[in-house]
C-alpha cells in the first residue's frame, strides 16, 4: 500500500486511475430526476427534497437514505422509468453510465429525455474508462457547494466504450442538445438541454 494506492489495489491487472476531486456546483431550480443517485447519493445530498433519485439496486437506495434524508428514492430501471412525460424539470446522472452497457445507456438517456420538460437541463458525469485485464477502479474526492469534502470510488470490468465523443453521440441521438463538455482526462462533464 502506498498514499498513491491506498486500497492496495493489484495494478497489473486493474487500472487504477489517479484520484480526482470534483467540485459540486449549485442545481438549478426546479425538481431533479436523478439517475443511478443511490449509493453515495451526491445529488441527493446537494438538492434535498427536489430530487428523486432512481437506482436499480435496492441496497443502494438504501445506502443514499441514510446519506442524503430529504432526497426522494424509488428502485426503478432507468430504461423503464415509472413517472409521466415531462414531470422533471431537469435530470443528472453521476458515474452511473459506466455501469451500462452502451444499448441500455441509450435506453436510459431516450427515458431521461422523455420524463423531462421542454428546455429542462441533463448534467452528465462519468468516467473514461481505460482498459485493464480486470477492473476499472477510479477514486473521487467530491466537494459539495456547502464546502463538505467526501471520498468514493467507482469500479468496473473495463469493457465499456465511455468516451465523450460516445457519450455526446448518444444524447444528440436521443433528442439533446450538448452544450457544454469539460474534459478532465480521467472523467468528464457534459451539460446537455432538451429541445
Amino acid at each position: 500500500m502506498s498514499e498513491d494506492n491506498p486500497l492496495g489495489i493489484d495494478t497489473t491487472k486493474n487500472y487504477l486511475a489517479p484520484s480526482q476531486e470534483i467540485k459540486i456546483p449549485e442545481l438549478l431550480p426546479g425538481s431533479i430526476i436523478d439517475i443511478g443517485g443511490g449509493g453515495e447519493g451526491v445529488i441527493g445530498q446537494v438538492g434535498g427534497k427536489r430530487i428523486t433519485a432512481i437506482d436499480l439496486r435496492e441496497g443502494e437506495i438504501e445506502e443514499a437514505k441514510r446519506l442524503a434524508p430529504d432526497a426522494n428514492f424509488v428502485v426503478a430501471d432507468a430504461t423503464n422509468l415509472p413517472f409521466e412525460d415531462e414531470e422533471f424539470d431537469h435530470a443528472t446522472s453521476f458515474f452511473t453510465g459506466m455501469y451500462m452497457s452502451n444499448d441500455i445507456k441509450e435506453k436510459a438517456m431516450k427515458e431521461t429525455y422523455r420524463v423531462m420538460k421542454k428546455d429542462g437541463e441533463f448534467w452528465y458525469w462519468d468516467s473514461v474508462v481505460q482498459e485493464a485485464e480486470e477492473l476499472y477502479i477510479i477514486p473521487i474526492k467530491y466537494i459539495l457547494p456547502n464546502g463538505t469534502v467526501k471520498q468514493t470510488g467507482y469500479g468496473v470490468k473495463s469493457y465499456k466504450d465511455q468516451t465523450i465523443p460516445t457519450i455526446k453521440k448518444m444524447l444528440e441521438k436521443t433528442g439533446f442538445q450538448v452544450e457544454i463538455i469539460e474534459n478532465h482526462e480521467h472523467w468528464y462533464f457534459l451539460k446537455a438541454k432538451k429541445v
